[in-house]
């Protein structure tokens, strides 16, 4: 029987264990995740009641220079690991490797952003072992093992994702003409919007150490919506909840543990953040990526099966979905591009369960 400590301070990170959770308590393993009171962090934790939790820190005021929460975390996290006492240490970013380390404990990373390097180079040096995707353009030395999926596809797969369309009775419409003088909608009165009636716009939060110097929409936000609206209902989801008030309607309100079933019924997804991007492609949805920092996955899945639209400049990809509306593509056209993108990658959730045996079969 394993113990399994997992470290997890994005949304995202809880998504990727939690069918391998799943599975491993299935069997008898013992598995606790690291929490952090951070976006709808908590809000997923109660939904999934059934992963054992603990929230060890807080976002501070500061997530920009977090050194105290990084310090506190740090700390609970060698208290995690001389109290759970686990076989292994996991983690999506590896930036509190250092405590299992220096207690002994093997620490497996799982990364996909190249861009990271603070973080490369605090982590890696103390792990064991770190898994990427094959599209990941760095080479990390003999730790790194690559593997032929993508981080969404360890809840994403069909064959862990189905998506219930129960989630359009949540929706409002409010698709309508801009008005002159607001620069919002005047809503409409008609009943929720149907699959591939609405755009789903993510915005990030800004305000994180890998956020110096990078940017998105930035001016062309207002201009976008004003755009999109005659046509479509807009679901707005703004990272960390900050949303200017002529645009609090367009808040996307769902319990977070649907917010891809959301998603898999959008026409499209534009979006600041990358797993975003990545989470609409591997759900056939087109979706436009404009950030200043680039990721492999995503120029892959741009490459090779034009479901997702990378930009740095906000022009361009304002340009792009102004594209987009005069010519949608065809249903047959996605749904042909996601069933190649799934028949060229794995399951990863059944890869990390049955990589992490292997690995604890020639180690412990």
């Amino acid at each position: 029987m394993m113990r399994l400590l997992i470290e997890a301070h994005h949304p995202a990170h809880i998504h990727f264990f939690k069918h391998a959770i799943g599975a491993w308590q299935a069997r008898g393993d013992q598995v606790l995740l690291l929490g952090r009171d951070r976006d709808v962090m908590k809000q997923l934790l109660t939904a999934y009641s059934w992963i054992p939790s603990e929230i060890i820190s807080t976002t501070g005021r500061s997530n920009r220079f977090p050194m105290r929460e990084m310090l506190l975390r740090q700390v609970a996290v060698a208290r995690a690991v001389r109290s759970f006492c686990p076989s292994l240490v996991l983690s999506l970013m590896g930036s509190y490797t250092q405590a299992s380390r220096l207690l002994g404990v093997p620490n497996i990373i799982f990364t996909d952003s190249e861009f990271q390097s603070f973080n490369h180079r605090i982590a890696h040096p103390f792990a064991t072992r770190i898994y990427t995707p094959e599209c990941f353009w760095k080479a990390l030395g003999p730790k790194q093992r690559r593997y032929r999926g993508y981080h969404e596809l360890a809840f994403l797969h069909p064959s862990r994702f189905s998506a219930r369309q129960s989630v359009l009775s949540r929706l409002q419409v409010n698709r309508g003409a801009p008005s002159a003088v607001s620069g919002a909608a005047a809503p409409d009165r008609a009943a929720p919007p149907g699959p591939g009636e609405y755009v789903v716009l993510r915005t990030s939060a800004w305000n994180t150490l890998h956020d110096i110097g990078q940017s998105g929409l930035r001016d062309g936000f207002d201009g976008l919506m004003q755009m999109l609206l005659p046509r479509y209902s807009v679901y707005i989801v703004p990272e960390g909840g900050q949303l200017a008030a002529k645009w609090s309607s367009y808040r996307l309100n769902v319990p977070p543990d649907e917010y891809h079933d959301v998603l898999a019924f959008a026409a499209l997804v534009i979006t600041e953040g990358a797993s975003t991007a990545s989470e609409a492609a591997c759900l056939g949805v087109p979706s436009v990526y404009v950030n200043t920092t680039r990721r492999g996955y995503l120029e892959d899945q741009e490459r090779r099966y034009q479901l997702v639209y990378n930009y740095t400049d906000p022009e361009l990809a304002v340009r792009k979905v102004r594209e987009f509306l005069a010519a949608p593509p065809r249903p047959a056209d996605l749904a042909a591009a996601r069933a190649r993108l799934i028949a060229d990658h794995i399951d990863v959730t059944d890869y990390v369960v049955s990589e992490l045996d292997r690995f604890a079969d020639m180690t412990l």
